[in-house]
């Protein structure tokens, strides 16, 4: 399921492009944990945050692909089109019911919730190889849940805490969102021919054709733009590129470790930034989902 080739990404080649990849692909992970803060500064519904981030990223990687050659690179193959189209979709409802979970609850138990993520991609993996999911698997699924009714403060000290309504509708909207990454990781993990920057180009362009009759104009005067625009640049235009440059390199256990990065870095822009601090229950439960998770996915290499 992998190719040695170097990664189109702008950056030199390395004899070693499993290792380099690695490395890019947490920088990349370390980059996406800092989304929930521009998410809430830029101060629009998801819809809007979502389809002009498209925007913004689509006009980037309409630069970086003519500057790269990478339209004239790419085998442009109908099944690799459907699948970027596909793994598109898919990619910017992740990004909507993200966006609307931030909004709900906070980035701690957004991005808790998000990253059973690893979960869905190796589900993904077995029903592609068409095997029944492992008695273990789901034994660990089953911890990983227990887990997340911790990290989201449902279970603690004085036993079943129900939580209310906005933050149920959070936490629903998070697990959407990591179901809708795996598909869109799946996806690009097996498209063949299509160099990272055209792909995440045509993703944008189909997000802003689908969103931006739904969504509400920037408004330019008070800076909360450039909240916006940092995301279609930067997590969108460059760090998606990352992400499907390695994802064919790579394989889904290792993308599934390295995205342990991106819920690290959003706890401490939590802490550091909203003063947001998980207690000894939420600590528990984020430790007992991290060590699931590994468990789950080290057995399935």
């Amino acid at each position: 399921m992998t190719q040695t080739a170097p990664l189109a990404t702008g950056i030199p080649s390395s004899r070693n492009p499993r290792a380099r990849a690695s490395v890019l692909l947490a920088l990349a992970m370390a980059g996406w944990g800092t989304i929930g803060l521009f998410s809430i500064q830029a101060g629009t519904d998801a819809i809007t945050t979502t389809a002009w981030r498209c925007v913004f990223g689509a006009v980037t990687l309409l630069i970086l692909s003519f500057a790269t050659r990478s339209f004239q690179t790419s085998i442009w193959t109908r099944r690799a089109v459907a699948l970027t189209i596909v793994g598109g979709l898919a990619l910017v409802a992740n990004w909507a019911f993200l966006f609307f979970s931030f909004s709900q609850t906070t980035i701690t138990v957004t991005t808790v919730a998000y990253h059973l993520e690893p979960f869905f991609l190796v589900a993904l993996g077995a029903l592609a190889a068409r095997r029944a999911p492992r008695r273990s698997d789901m034994a660990w699924l089953l911890v990983a849940f227990g887990g997340l009714l911790l990290a989201t403060q449902f279970l603690g000290p004085g036993g079943i805490q129900p939580l209310e309504p906005s933050q149920l509708l959070g936490v629903g909207a998070a697990l959407a969102a990591g179901a809708l990454y795996a598909v869109a990781t799946f996806a690009a993990q097996h498209t063949r021919g299509i160099r990272p920057y055209p792909m995440t180009l045509i993703q944008c362009v189909v997000g802003a054709a689908v969103l931006l009759p739904f969504a509400q104009g920037l408004r330019w005067g008070d800076g909360s733009w450039i909240w916006i625009a940092v995301m279609g640049i930067v997590h969108t235009g460059l760090l998606y590129s990352i992400l499907y440059s390695t994802a064919r390199v790579l394989s889904t256990i290792t993308i599934a470790a390295l995205s342990f990065v991106n819920p690290a870095v959003a706890v401490l822009v939590d802490v550091a930034v909203y003063g947001h601090l998980p207690d000894a229950f939420q600590l528990l439960g984020i430790a007992i989902i991290t060590g699931a998770t590994l468990a789950m996915t080290l057995r399935n290499r």
